[in-house]
């Protein structure tokens, strides 16, 4: 960088500087007439004349998708109502979508209400239209919400815009003519459970839409999303029925998708893992996501402890992986960014569907999927690809199988005896509950389990190839917060992992490991990884135990730039956040994580104690720092244990930061905690009594109070939601404890929202 001190004039009278140019030859007055010329341009960074790139969006598309005309949609109207005009659709369904679910579901529904009611409808992605449009959408055609909302009542990235612009009630709009239904995929652990559904519907209302059935929602906590959807869905059907004079007939099924096996495709030109293209649309500064590419992974360790995790029973790994971006000129991060993953499906598990399937001969065979709906989205599914790549990379196989699948699956039933099977275990929502509490079924491995329970000469051969891809959801990344710094590190970027695999509800013996956290498991040395038996499913029942190692998905091998050797790779792109730092680094802080909730406060600690170095060289005020981190036990998995202790004692931050120990598994036997002294021992937990961070934070309510409201701190949380919840109730108590009766409730939460819209509370929870 360079100074502006470089080319600041000495500090001169206005007579001297006159007489300083009487004085001056021509030669001095032409050589101080380039030197002000080339300074300019050296801190312009080419702004004078650089024109921007008209193929800089050539970074994001891919040739594929060119040569099938799928980047022609950005061409369409934003006018929704024309568009149903255009393309004659009789509904509309819009999504707002983070995960993939809610998108998801709209093109569900747009399917079955073709096949039961013979509904035409438009499955519309809520960002592709001007909001305003919307009320011109006549009052024949019903148009359908489905929204989803995460973190504290955040819309999805697509629906941002849609839901500020009803928040602003726009008053030169009336939607007296739009009869619209809702339905909302939340999650009941966060406060803000299903507020954008909630918001959307209150300022359709009050604009003058007409809601024309109750809305529906989804609990993600409850682990009945799928259910919630399909008893909504039902009372849809006869709402529209009873309303639209619509009737109701008995499904057949009827593909979504062409499936075409296509050996005359040169090989060297299908998908066999790169991203899709994103929709048609061009990335742009507002977009909240980086383009996904391939991201070499440089560094990997374990952060646990193996010994100790094995002796008392556990399961659980950390991971910490940091990924280089030296090559990737696109690729940009802020302290506090998320990095999405792209997962890969287990090898094993591929086989294992393709083989159920009869198909394994093909596995590499150049496929074609096309939508048969002209209107629909093309880009959701690779096109061309081959099953073995589309099964790997796009689908997820390895997901539990919804009950409407599974009564959709027994109408391509081989026999009598496996139709009434399937019919059996789905026909009530209790018994399927049962089901998968003791099972947790695959496609691949359901499938498997119908032909050992029933006839083991049963096969799934004639089983549409377009079902199967049509029941399966579209691969979705996986989101970690960036533990490290901007700042420090512009061009690496760290993620901290957990891989603790789940375990199913009437089966404790049998344990789910995580797709993502198991592939990310991959890039670690084979030494490093806990050598614990996974069981996918009961032994005997649907397929036999599966080790760690069998469900690893060898990564991406790349060749470097920067030597001869080849380093791992991932897909993965940034995702911003507003889960930033102060601008000053004078403001206090208090953190708190749980577990991997730690990560993104490796890296604001690391930033302020850069920032701290500067700030106290040049005399400057650094603020304090009040860490509350909780874990189970000190001796696995106090994570960046180390990193901790050299910050305390030999960073700038080492008078200004405070760490505060919770262990909700600690007994009080010879720990690393006993013998260490750079953790107070006022901060260790009395023998065989479980402590969390709120925990702490009622012990320390007098110093959490004095930090925020004479102080003015900003409060960072990060872990689950359910500890975040905590987290806000005890803060709430210490606040009334040190202020009397002064803090009602209302007072409470208008203090709260006041904090959170100056950006002086923040969560990033899950």
């Amino acid at each position: 960088m360079v100074s502006s001190s470089a080319f600041a004039l000495p500090n001169l009278e206005i007579s001297q500087v006159h007489q300083l140019f009487a004085i001056a030859s021509l030669d001095d007055l032409f050589l101080l007439a380039v030197l002000l010329l080339g300074g300019a341009a050296y801190l312009s960074n080419g702004v004078l004349w650089n024109k921007p790139d008209p193929y800089h969006y050539k970074w994001f598309e891919r040739p594929q998708a060119a040569a099938v005309g799928l980047l022609a949609a950005n061409t369409q109207t934003r006018d929704i109502a024309l568009r149903l005009e255009e393309t004659g659709k009789q509904a509309v369904i819009f999504w707002g979508s983070q995960s993939g679910t809610a998108e998801g579901f709209a093109h569900r529904l747009a399917h079955d209400l073709h096949r039961r009611l013979q509904l035409e409808a438009l499955v519309a992605d809520v960002s592709d239209y001007d909001e305003d449009t919307i009320a011109k959408i006549p009052a024949s055609n019903p148009a359908i919400f489905i929204m989803a909302t995460y973190g504290e009542g955040d819309p999805s990235d697509n629906s941002g815009h849609f839901v500020q612009w009803l928040k602003s009630n726009p008053e030169d709009v009336s939607f007296g003519t739009l009869k619209f239904a809702a339905f909302g995929c939340g999650n009941s652990n966060y406060k803000y459970y299903n507020a954008v559904v909630d918001a959307v519907v209150a300022s359709l209302q009050s604009l003058g839409a007409a809601l024309f059935m109750p809305v529906g929602k989804a609990d993600e906590a409850r682990a009945t999303t799928e259910e919630d959807f399909l008893e909504w869905k039902t009372a849809l059907f006869a709402q529209l029925c009873a309303q639209f004079g619509l009737s109701e007939r008995e499904p057949e099924y009827e593909p979504s998708i062409s499936v075409v096996f296509d050996d005359s495709i040169d090989i060297s030109g299908v998908y066999v893992g790169e991203p899709l293209a994103p929709r048609g649309k061009k990335l742009s500064l507002k977009t909240p996501s980086t383009p996904t590419v391939l991201m070499p992974v440089v560094a990997s360790r374990e952060l646990t402890t193996h010994g100790s995790a094995q002796s008392q029973g556990q399961r659980r790994s950390c991971l910490h992986l940091e990924l280089d971006f030296a090559d990737l000129p696109e690729i940009k991060y802020k302290t506090g960014d998320h990095l999405a993953v792209q997962p890969v499906n287990p090898s094993r598990e591929v086989m294992l569907l393709l083989n159920v399937l009869a198909l394994s001969d093909q596995a590499d065979t150049p496929i074609m999927i096309q939508t048969m709906d002209s209107t629909a989205d093309q880009t959701r599914l690779p096109s061309p690809t081959t099953l073995r790549a589309l099964f790997q990379h796009y689908l997820e196989i390895c997901g539990p199988v919804s009950r409407e699948t599974v009564l959709s699956l027994a109408r391509f039933a081989p026999t009598d005896t496996a139709k009434s099977y399937l019919v059996n275990i789905a026909s009530e929502k209790a018994s399927y509950a049962e089901f998968i509490a003791r099972y947790h079924v695959t496609l691949s491995r359901l499938l498997q389990h119908v032909t050992a329970a029933v006839d083991p000469s049963v096969d799934w051969k004639a089983l549409p190839l377009s079902f199967v891809i049509e029941s399966l959801r579209p691969m979705m990344p996986r989101y970690y917060s960036i533990s490290s710094s901007s700042i420090i590190s512009p061009r690496r970027a760290a993620i901290t992992v957990a891989n603790n695999p789940s375990i199913l509800a009437h089966d404790s013996q049998t344990t789910i490991p995580g797709l993502a956290s198991t592939y990310l498991s991959s890039f670690v040395a084979p030494q490093d990884v806990p050598a614990h038996d996974v069981q996918i499913i009961a032994a005997g029942d649907v397929g036999d135990a599966m080790e760690a190692k069998d469900l690893v998905a060898y990564p991406p091998i790349i060749s470097s730039s920067s030597n001869s050797t080849s380093r791992t790779a991932l897909y993965a792109s940034i995702r911003r956040s507003t889960f930033k730092l102060p601008a000053s680094p004078a403001t206090p802080l208090i953190l708190v994580a749980a577990g991997t909730g730690i990560a993104p406060f490796r890296g604001f600690l690391h930033e302020r104690a850069r920032l701290a170095s500067i700030q106290l060289s040049q005399g400057r005020p650094i603020g304090r720092i009040l860490l509350f981190f909780g874990c189970r036990h000190p001796d696995l998995d106090l994570l960046y244990k180390d990193e901790l202790v050299d910050l305390q004692q030999n960073s700038a931050l080492k008078e200004h930061l405070e760490v505060v120990f919770a262990f909700s598994r600690y007994d009080g036997d010879k720990s690393a905690v006993d013998s260490d002294t750079s953790f107070p021992a006022r901060e260790q937990n009395p023998k065989t009594k479980r402590i969390y961070v709120q925990d702490k934070i009622t012990q320390r309510s007098a110093d959490v109070v004095k930090l925020l409201l004479d102080e003015d701190a900003a409060l960072y949380i990060c872990g689950s939601a359910s500890m975040a919840r905590e987290v806000g109730v005890q803060v709430g108590e210490a606040l009334r404890r040190e202020k009397g009766t002064d803090m009602d409730d209302t007072a409470l939460r208008r203090w709260r929202e006041d904090r959170k819209r100056v950006k002086r509370w923040q969560e990033d929870v899950w």
